[in-house]
């Protein structure tokens, strides 16, 4: 189970990737992708869990407090994310301030609520485990209490929903507190914050490849101490493209016989000359 688990999840990791990377899609269109992608993963784990049968109380236990949360905090992260972003007032950057810090009170209020449990899961303790996270199991300390959310027992524990919440919790304040920095330090304006418009890259793909390389070998970000890699999948992000094997087309380019081994910034000087040549002549 734990293998087939873990395979689900790198799956489900690798669709959500290629859906970020998506460049045709809008942010709103993009959110719902991946929750339905999400949704289509969980169906697949509940339908092994049913037909498994866990070896011993501990392989259940297992599941029900470190794997299942995994796929459920993703769920709850991206639906309160995507319903954050459909709240988010068309006001002033102080609206959005208070927008962000409310949903900021809305989870530390959360984890007061379940304060108790989440010192039991930081301390690793395990003297709870058979009634926290076995099916069927009841008799919870008062303090422990909660009611169910998932109906069906054959997939659901008392608190492996609440393991997922208190998870999804910290991406989304993590989320909340670079909001609000940015807000904070000015680095994006109230338009901007709205919109959050993508950048897509719609030039060749050699072309950012090309820049890739002169960006890394001119040393112009990190004071030159950032890696090729880390630079190509920064690139990638940005405008969300796969740039596919990077070397091999860096060999493609340096093996060019009839034209210029750097096109593209052949191309930028170009089209940049001829600008300032134009401002020049008015």
């Amino acid at each position: 189970m734990k293998q087939q688990a873990e395979k689900l999840y790198d799956q489900l990791e690798g669709k959500l990737r290629d859906s970020e990377l998506e460049q045709t899609a809008s942010p709103a269109r993009r959110r719902e992708t991946n929750l339905q992608l999400i949704n289509e993963t969980i169906r697949a784990l509940k339908d092994l869990v049913i037909h498994h049968h866990f070896t011993d109380e501990q392989e259940e236990i297992h599941f029900f407090k470190h794997v299942k949360p995994r796929f459920t905090s993703l769920l709850i992260y991206h639906a309160r994310l995507a319903l954050i972003e459909l709240k988010k007032p068309a006001g002033t950057l102080k609206d959005i301030r208070r927008h962000y810090e409310r949903e900021l009170l809305l989870i530390r209020t959360f984890h007061d609520h379940h304060l108790q449990l989440y010192q039991y899961l930081r301390a690793d303790a395990t003297f709870l485990d058979s009634k926290l996270f076995v099916r069927g199991s009841c008799d919870l300390p008062y303090h422990y209490a909660t009611s169910a959310v998932d109906t069906d027992t054959r997939f659901s524990t008392h608190y492996d929903y609440v393991v997922a919440r208190l998870q999804a919790n910290e991406q989304l304040r993590h989320y909340l507190i670079q909001a609000l920095q940015e807000l904070q330090t000015g680095k994006v304006t109230c338009d901007q914050v709205l919109e959050r418009k993508e950048l897509s890259w719609t030039g060749s793909k050699v072309h950012l490849i090309e820049l890739a390389y002169a960006l890394y070998e001119s040393g112009q970000i990190n004071n030159g101490s950032i890696h090729l890699n880390e630079l190509v999948t920064q690139l990638e992000s940005i405008f969300r493209v796969r740039l596919g094997n990077v070397y091999r087309t860096f060999q493609e380019m340096r093996q060019r016989k009839k034209d210029s081994r750097t096109k593209f910034l052949d191309l930028m000087r170009e089209k940049l000359e001829y600008r300032m040549d134009e401002l020049d002549a008015l």
